[in-house]
C-alpha cells in the first residue's frame, strides 16, 4: 500500500482513539517529514520500508541539527505508526523496532530557594500596579511548587476540583485519568484566600469555573 494513504489512515485511527490535538499535530509534523524523506529516496510503498530506511531517516534528522531528545521523539512516533500497521495487518513486522534511540544528555536547570523567593517577592512588589495579575501569578507559583502538577493541569483546574475539607485536588493526569492528590495546608490557605479575592473582584455570581483566568475572568 502507498505510504501516503496508510499514513492518512493512521491519522484517522488516532482521531478515533481521541488523542489530544497537540499529540495529533506532532504525529502529522513527524510523519509528513518522514514521508517526504522516503519519497525523495524512492520508497513509496509501506511494505518496502526496511530498518535501514528508518535509520537513514533518523540520521537525516540528526544531520538537520535535531537534538537527541527531538530525534527520539520522532523515532517514538515512527514506531507507533509502524506498530499500528502491524496491528492492522498491513505489514508483518515493524521496521522501526530495532532502530536504537539516541543517547540523551539530560541536564535540568532548576530554581534554587533563592530564585523562588525572588520570584514571589517580584509579584508582591508589583501588587499595587497590577493587583489581580500579581495575586494570580503568585498563587500559580505556590500551587506549582506545592503540588508538582504540570502546567496543563494547572491551567485547567476548576474550583470544583478543590476539596478544602479533605485537602485534595482532583485533576486529569498524564494518562487522562482523574486523580486525587493531597495538598498542603499552605496551598489550601493560598487558594482559599485567592478564591475570596476573585469573588470580590468579579462578583460571586460571575466567578469563572476555572481557578486561573485572565484579568477579564
Amino acid at each position: 500500500m502507498l505510504l501516503k494513504f496508510v499514513i492518512q489512515d493512521f491519522y484517522e485511527d488516532r482521531e478515533f482513539k481521541n488523542v489530544t490535538p497537540q499529540t495529533m499535530e506532532t504525529y502529522k509534523l513527524i510523519l509528513n517529514e518522514m514521508l517526504r524523506f522516503f519519497n525523495e529516496n524512492e520508497v513509496l510503498i509501506v511494505e518496502d520500508v526496511s530498518p535501514s530506511h528508518v535509520k537513514q531517516y533518523i540520521i537525516h534528522c540528526k544531520d538537520k541539527g535535531n537534538k537527541p531528545t527531538t530525534t527520539n521523539t520522532k523515532l517514538h512516533r515512527t514506531r507507533a505508526f509502524f506498530n499500528n500497521m502491524v496491528e492492522c495487518e498491513v505489514i508483518k513486522k515493524s521496521p522501526a523496532t530495532k532502530v536504537p534511540k539516541a543517547k540523551e544528555d539530560i541536564r535540568i536547570d532548576v530554581f534554587t530557594d533563592y530564585h523562588i523567593k525572588q520570584l514571589l517577592h517580584y509579584y508582591r512588589r508589583i501588587n499595587r500596579k497590577k493587583p489581580f495579575v500579581a495575586y494570580r501569578d503568585h498563587t500559580n507559583i505556590i500551587v506549582l511548587i506545592g503540588t508538582g502538577i504540570r502546567l496543563s493541569e494547572l491551567t485547567t483546574l476548576k474550583w470544583t476540583d478543590l476539596d478544602i475539607g479533605n485537602q485534595t485536588l482532583s485533576l486529569f493526569g498524564k494518562n487522562r485519568k482523574r486523580e486525587s492528590i493531597p495538598v498542603t495546608e499552605k496551598v489550601i490557605h493560598e487558594l482559599s484566600s485567592y478564591h475570596l479575592y476573585c469573588e470580590q473582584v468579579f462578583g460571586r455570581e460571575y466567578l469563572s469555573d476555572y481557578i486561573f483566568t485572565n484579568r477579564y475572568n
